[in-house]
């Protein structure tokens, strides 16, 4: 727990705006409807956003998270290519296990019998099924959380929080999911990237004590 508290209190940058989401976000979905919080971002759309958003979306792609862990292997960081690739494989297997298991209709299946239109862009694949958790803000938020840990200049959380929450917003935009979908992601992409990583984090406290001191990368 101590050496939790410390990570935490070490990357206020990321966790305190965390906090804040996490709030706001059960606010909004205590006073909104599950439809309500969709259309209301979905609606807010312009050509120039559907360009935007196309890219920003792939923030939350497995292949970003796969591009990381080649950079971090390219500079022979192989204990914290380990401590990344294990919260990507544990993320995976939670998402997959709830997608698969709750198999919640996606927005473009969910309004298909209303008169509700949904905004789609038309070079964007829209899916139908299996919407909760995101699978792409899972992966931002715990990617972006990892970095925000083993980066030494800890004003970047703020940043790595703001690109997590473009990609969530991303996939609501792109009707690929509701709000319920990118808040449940973000917490279990945070929450299972902190906890590997203060797992790694105490076992190299155990075996270097002075190894673990200070973040083992250098992102400035």
């Amino acid at each position: 727990m101590k050496t939790l508290n410390t990570l935490l209190g070490k990357n206020a940058s990321f966790f305190l705006p965390f906090l804040i989401w996490i709030v706001g976000g059960a606010l909004l979905q205590v006073y909104f409807t599950h439809a309500e919080l969709f259309l209301a971002i979905n609606h807010a759309h312009a050509p120039w956003a559907d360009v935007i958003m196309t890219g920003t979306t792939y923030i939350g792609d497995g292949i970003t998270f796969a591009v990381m862990l080649v950079f971090i292997l390219a500079f022979r960081k192989y204990k914290l290519f380990l401590n990344a690739g294990t919260i990507l494989l544990l993320v995976t297997l939670i998402v997959q296990v709830a997608k698969h298991y709750f198999n919640e209709p996606r927005p473009s299946l969910y309004f298909a019998d209303t008169a509700v239109l949904v905004h789609t862009v038309k070079w964007v694949p829209v899916h139908g099924s299996c919407s909760f958790p995101s699978g792409h803000t899972t992966t931002a938020f715990a990617m972006f959380t990892f970095l925000t840990l083993i980066c030494r200049n800890k004003l970047a959380g703020f940043a790595f929080l703001t690109l997590a929450l473009l990609a969530a917003y991303s996939r609501i935009y792109l009707a690929q999911h509701f709000f319920v979908d990118v808040y449940a992601g973000s917490i279990i992409g945070t929450t299972s990237s902190l906890v590997v990583y203060t797992l790694f984090h105490q076992r190299r406290m155990k075996s270097s004590p002075e190894a673990a001191a200070e973040p083992v990368i250098g992102l400035t």
